[in-house]
């Protein structure tokens, strides 16, 4: 399974969690730097990990298209 670790303060009301799980990952909130640095060190080397800011406001399909288009090893989105 894909993991998703959040950072940074959510928006009120934001689905992005429900997004990423909706989308597979598995998700992990960071509660700050080092914090994140522990959590992306504890996902196995052969599985997929996204960093992703808390605050992205934008669709469940820009989510899709940036962090599970399989053209891609590594992507950023910009706004993300």
């Amino acid at each position: 399974m894909s993991t998703a670790i959040l950072t940074g303060q959510p928006v009120p009301g934001s689905p992005l969690e429900g997004d990423l799980r909706s989308l597979g990952f598995d998700v992990r909130v960071a509660s700050d730097a080092a914090d994140a640095e522990s959590l992306l060190a504890a996902v196995p080397a052969d599985q997929r990990v996204a960093v992703v800011d808390a605050r992205f406001v934008g669709h469940v399909h820009a989510l899709r298209l940036g962090l599970t288009d399989p053209r891609f090893a590594a992507s950023a989105v910009p706004g993300a």
